[in-house]
């Protein structure tokens, strides 16, 4: 931990994502990248995989709300008695009506006392959040301690500039700052809380709310497309952002003009798609691929019983199965076997693939004819968040670019050191990079504000 220091320039961003939640701070824009943005180690408070990565994940059990990797591994033991945590925090900003989404309550497999609506889970899973990343910031030797009072940013999927959703999730931050001081260190306990200890909590925070330091929200794709062009050495004039996650494909794209100062990123908006061709519809069919070879009875005790074993393990199983060729899920004595040849063959995945190339091609359009119309000879695909490595990815992307026959050509890679474009980044963030990302552009974008 060091002591004093001047924040006035700094800010943190979060990305509480569909399967992992990232966070990163920004001490000064002005300062070189390596000593002014650092990812911050939340998963390594909460006792995640990863030190940088902790599991969006909420579990109520026995009148007490557990969180992260706790809250995962009750989960698993829950299967015996149908009940599912709840996996996702980011569904609730893709929602078409945010309002009634969060007014909607949890469902009685997540919360079987009715106690919670999705405001309250979203309020006290970023009271945890901000419990990690204080005691990151706390422990941390190159960051002061004051840092915990910077100014706050989120990534969200979908951007709706001036619909009064910035009003609505600054009144939630403010709410889990007053949650996050009156529970403190009991948000990080493995013994869970209580549920009386939360909607007490939750209450207090209605009526006197604290400050939650919410500066704005941020785009996702800006934020990556701001990441890749920070780290970058060599720059091009367009850059299309293709940020597979756990549930939503985002798709966006920007042209770069570092001839003003500061560098202007405005975005191509023709470009922008949302997908639900993301992650965890792979781990749908990688689930539904699985029950069809296990010959179960639809709807029968069997089959729900293997499709939530299958949903917890589903995005180890899909890592696997696309970085070795195949994949075993156990179920006691039975085991189920998957090779990525069964999956290439299979005919929803074939459609899955095909639907997604489409969207791809769609957004290439406006981006590969305003690049020839200016005599612009590449366009930057950068391959952002969970899926950026799977390994088909790239191929999809030059499939659909073939299809729209342009001179323009296109360099695809993942934000990681593996491509020689990021060789600015820390090697020992390769893997994890393209999800840490959108956290780390989000603290950087006010060095390229959208035009």
């Amino acid at each position: 931990m060091a002591d004093g220091g001047d924040i006035s320039r700094a800010r943190i961003c979060i990305d509480f994502g569909t399967a992992l939640s990232k966070a990163a701070i920004c001490l000064d824009p002005l300062l070189p990248l390596e000593v002014g943005v650092k990812p911050l180690p939340i998963g390594a408070i909460s006792g995640g995989d990863h030190p940088l990565l902790t599991p969006s994940v909420l579990y109520v059990d026995s009148g007490r709300l557990f969180f992260g990797p706790t809250a995962f591994e009750h989960a698993r033991r829950g299967v015996e008695d149908a009940r599912d945590p709840l996996l996702s925090f980011k569904t609730v900003l893709g929602a078409r009506n945010i309002e009634e989404a969060l007014n909607s309550k949890l469902r009685p497999s997540v919360d079987p006392t009715g106690t919670f609506k999705q405001r309250d889970a979203l309020a006290l899973y970023l009271a945890y959040l901000d419990q990690l990343i204080r005691e990151a910031i706390d422990l941390a030797p190159n960051i002061p301690n004051a840092a915990i009072y910077a100014p706050r940013r989120y990534t969200s999927p979908v951007w709706r500039p001036g619909s009064g959703v910035e009003r609505m999730f600054e009144g939630i931050f403010n709410e889990s700052a007053a949650i996050s001081e009156k529970l403190g260190h009991l948000l990080l306990g493995p013994a869970g809380i209580s549920i009386a200890q939360c909607k007490d909590a939750l209450d207090k925070a209605a009526a006197n709310p604290g400050d939650g330091r919410l500066e704005t929200g941020v785009f996702e794709p800006h934020a990556a497309a701001a990441a890749a062009l920070a780290f970058t050495n060599a720059p091009t004039r367009f850059v299309m952002v293709f940020d597979m996650g756990a549930g939503t494909t985002d798709i966006a794209a920007f042209e770069f003009d570092e001839t003003v100062d500061p560098p202007t990123l405005g975005e191509i908006k023709e470009a922008r798609h949302a997908s639900a061709l993301a992650g965890d519809e792979i781990d749908r069919i990688l689930i539904e691929l699985m029950l069809t070879k296990a010959h179960v009875v639809k709807g029968s005790e069997e089959d729900l019983k293997i499709s939530r074993i299958a949903r917890l393990a589903a995005r180890d199983l899909k890592r696997e199965l696309l970085r070795t060729g195949k994949c075993q899920l156990r179920l006691g004595w039975r085991t189920l076997a998957i090779r990525a040849s069964d999956l290439m063959e299979y005919e929803r995945f074939r459609q899955y693939l095909g639907a997604l190339a489409g969207t791809i091609a769609n957004s290439l359009k406006p981006v590969l004819e305003r690049a020839q119309a200016v005599n612009a000879d590449v366009v930057d695909v950068v391959l952002a968040g969970g899926g950026a490595h799977l390994t088909f990815i790239p191929a999809l992307v030059q499939r659909a670019a073939a299809s729209l026959n342009t001179p323009v050509k296109l360099r695809i890679g993942a934000l990681t050191p593996a491509n020689p474009l990021y060789m600015g980044i820390d090697k020992n963030l390769a893997e994890v990079f393209p999800q840490i990302a959108m956290s780390v552009g989000g603290s950087l974008v006010e060095m390229m504000p959208a035009r």
